[in-house]
């Protein structure tokens, strides 16, 4: 079982695409904490967003993040202060993602396929002790105290 919090959350696009992903991951042994939303009524993906930052924030933990495209979700998610959000496609770019420091990942389930999703997931969730990038590191949280304050 992995020791990091891992927290998800999605719009009413990706409510089934979403459900497939938590069975996929509760049989690799993974724990996710699913903060909604639970139904197909259309929503506002900006509330699920911001649950889920706040619970990355709070715990130290990673999140996953889906929308229709992964694009909007992903904009919402980087408005939160020591958040680091990357819209992800594939394999590559979820490595990338880890390498530059995203505590969470976007990415759509009209655009990204299943299983695809799946090897992201996986991806993203057993590759969190790689080493990032401590350059980009600096140069973010340089920005974010410019932006933010302290």
């Amino acid at each position: 079982m992995n020791q990091i919090k891992i927290f998800i959350g999605n719009d009413h696009a990706a409510l089934e695409y979403k459900n497939n992903l938590l069975e996929y991951c509760q049989k690799k042994g993974y724990q996710i904490d699913d903060k909604g939303t639970y139904t197909n009524q259309s929503c506002d993906y900006n509330d699920y967003a911001i649950n889920v930052c706040n619970e990355v924030i709070k715990s130290n933990g990673i999140g996953i993040l889906i929308c229709g495209s992964g694009v909007g979700i992903s904009m919402m998610a980087n408005k939160v202060k020591g958040i680091r959000c990357g819209q992800v496609n594939d394999y590559d770019s979820t490595l990338k993602a880890i390498e530059i420091g995203c505590n969470i990942i976007s990415f759509g389930a009209r655009t990204v396929g299943i299983e695809i999703a799946k090897q992201i997931v996986e991806t993203f969730i057993s590759n969190q002790n790689r080493i990032i990038n401590h350059e980009i590191e600096k140069e973010i949280l340089s920005v974010e105290e410019l932006n933010y304050g302290k």
